[in-house]
């Protein structure tokens, strides 16, 4: 039996990963039609909605809802899409009596509206009013969502909704009402659908970047601006971009479906002409992929300048044409014996298909049940897909045919090698060599350091941590509490009337005090995490993590007795000292000043100065956070 080549298992192994990916997609596809499908909201508004087209755009609110001579139409389908329509759109609804023990939202589920203005009636009486859209910053909206969301007003009767909405592009208003707790579900799984479509968006741009990086083959970099213009109009489509990345850019999000859409296209036909070498089998072919291109720049440099409504429509009309021609090129191609042309069909007829069903959506030609976006979305996912595994077999061709001249220069290098091998290996067992006595060398400066830290941050005549110690420690104890949650206690300490005592006695019989009272408070201290420190002079700071306020004045307490009923034995004799204390203990806040919690503990020690000393203070707060 005849064995397969390593070209061949490349070539199979390259398909199979394909296959998978697919297989992912379709999956994936599945689940956000499931999502879509299965996540619908307590209501929708639809059939029978009452509108009016004011092709004038005069009609005001107090016309529109007192005014009954108005030629009311009834929309008969469940979709409220009107196509593009340079007029204004009114709609009249009137809401059932809602749940009053639930919350009510009304969803407007379409990102791309201008202007929009909704009234909530209860009879002749305003109860809330609205005015959002495209040409408003985004944080404008009441709820910052990507489509648009108004809080229903509570009522005891039904409720009369009026809505205006006029914009450039396509004009629908698909509305939805939802229970509150019903849209948080939805609201979660639709964001944790849009994270995984775009995050896989993401990862095939990034790699392919990467692959340019490392190759330098040039059609790994241009898959790569064609997936991410892609990603960016589709994220545009789905308000996500208005919400997250240009938020108060309202040029931007007024012409970004158009901007992006173009730019897509424009590195989708480039690749298309770069990775099927069209000019070297049709050069008439070529120019028109050619002439496609410079459409879809012409499109890019105009929509900058030009209205949206005209140049989307462009758009659509160019984009169907080039899809058709490049499907019809491809399959052309296939028909010649080029294999990856029969699947680069296959990729463009997927985005062909949703591309045709969206248009059609837009133009008010059919009605779906869901929203055409995501049809796209699933289409364009596809064909990123296919797209890359196009790219993935043609640069793989492109290598086999230089494997065997690598090969012949490879035996010569084995070759080669084998006369420099000895000579390597003396060489590694010299850098081993000396790697080992660098590291033994490094090794000792780290011991060196570490004794010489340890020697910065030790008080000289108490043994106990001083100052610059509790500074750090203080810093990462409180961080420690704002990340865990937990109580942190801080106390100051201090000898009373020590001042006499160096007075009376002399430094020398003052620092063997300063030495016992360390020594004293810490006999007192059990747990390894708390720590006393010497922070200047006679006074010294404790730091208690995970301990409350009670737990804190309880050992607090027991040091400060200890002090009062223990004499210091000095050559001058017993001397009898006492000890102020102030405390202050928190869970530290996200926002909170981090010399606060020792200022305080400062102040209480003030405090229990002030009031007599030999005794201990702490800090009182309304909220155990500071």
């Amino acid at each position: 039996m005849a064995t397969l080549s390593g070209i061949q298992l490349r070539r199979r192994w390259l398909w199979l990963y394909g296959l998978i990916g697919l297989l992912v997609t379709f999956i994936t596809a599945l689940k956000v039609l499931e999502v879509v499908a299965t996540t619908q909201p307590s209501q929708s508004i639809g059939r029978g909605t009452e509108y009016l087209l004011d092709s004038q755009h005069s009609l005001e609110i107090a016309t529109i809802h007192q005014d009954s001579t108005l030629a009311w139409q009834t929309e008969q389908s469940n979709q409220l899409s009107f196509g593009m329509r340079d007029a204004t759109l009114w709609l009249k609804v009137q809401l059932p009596k809602l749940d009053s023990r639930d919350q009510w939202l009304l969803e407007v589920d379409y990102a791309l509206l201008d202007e929009l203005e909704v009234w909530f009636f209860d009879g002749d009486k305003l109860l809330s009013d609205y005015v959002t859209g495209d040409i408003l910053p985004f944080r404008s909206r009441n709820v910052s969502a990507e489509k648009f969301l108004f809080p229903v007003p509570y009522s005891t009767s039904p409720l009369t909704l009026i809505i205006r909405s006029k914009t450039t592009g396509a004009l629908k208003l698909p509305l939805n009402l939802w229970n509150t707790d019903q849209y948080l579900v939805h609201a979660g799984e639709h964001s944790l659908l849009m994270g995984a479509f775009f995050g896989l968006l993401a990862a095939m741009a990034l790699s392919n970047f990467f692959f340019f990086v490392t190759t330098r083959y040039a059609n790994f970099l241009v898959y790569c601006g064609y997936v991410l213009f892609l990603s960016l109009t589709l994220l545009t489509l789905h308000g996500i971009g208005y919400k997250y990345f240009w938020p108060n850019n309202i040029w931007l999000q007024g012409h970004s479906v158009v901007l992006f859409a173009n730019a897509t296209m424009l590195f989708a036909v480039f690749f298309t002409r770069e990775l099927l070498q069209v000019k070297s089998y049709s050069p008439l072919m070529d120019k028109g992929l050619l002439l496609c291109g410079g459409l879809y720049l012409t499109g890019f440099v105009l929509s900058l300048m030009l209205p949206y409504w005209l140049m989307i429509k462009i758009f659509l009309v160019v984009l169907m044409g080039s899809v058709v021609f490049i499907c019809s090129l491809a399959l052309w191609l296939s028909s010649k014996g080029i294999a990856i042309a029969k699947l680069y069909a296959l990729a463009w007829f997927t985005l062909l298909l949703s591309g045709l069903i969206a248009s059609l959506e837009n133009l008010d030609f059919i009605d779906l049940s869901i929203s055409s976006h995501y049809l796209l979305m699933i289409g364009a996912l596809i064909e990123s897909i296919l797209l890359a595994l196009v790219l993935a077999i043609t640069y793989n061709e492109q290598r086999e045919a230089t494997f065997i001249a690598q090969g012949r220069a490879l035996e010569q290098e084995i070759r080669s090698r084998e006369h420099q091998k000895k000579a390597q290996e003396e060489l590694e067992y010299n850098v081993q060599e000396r790697t080992l006595e660098l590291e033994i060398a490094l090794r000792e400066l780290s011991e060196k350091n570490e004794e010489l830290e340890e020697r910065n941050t030790q008080d000289a005549l108490t043994g106990i941590r001083n100052r610059r110690y509790f500074d750090k420690k203080y810093i990462a104890e409180l961080r420690r509490s704002r990340r865990e949650q937990t109580a942190l206690s801080v106390a100051m300490l201090d000898i009373d009337h020590f001042k006499s005592v160096n007075d009376k006695y002399g430094h020398l019989i003052g620092d063997e005090c300063i030495r016992a009272v360390a020594r004293l408070i810490q006999d007192h201290l059990r747990r390894p995490a708390d720590d006393v420190c010497r922070y200047g002079g006679e006074e010294f700071a404790l730091l208690l993590p995970n301990t409350d306020i009670e737990g804190a004045v309880l050992l607090l307490e027991q040091i400060r007795q200890a002090v009062a009923a223990t004499p210091i034995q000095t050559p001058a004799g017993p001397i009898q000292l006492t000890i102020s204390g102030g405390i202050a203990s928190s869970v530290v806040a996200q926002d909170a000043d981090e010399m606060q919690l020792l200022s305080l503990a400062d102040q209480a020690l003030y405090k229990a100065k002030q009031a007599g000393r030999n005794q201990i203070c702490h800090h009182t707060q309304e909220s155990s956070h500071v």
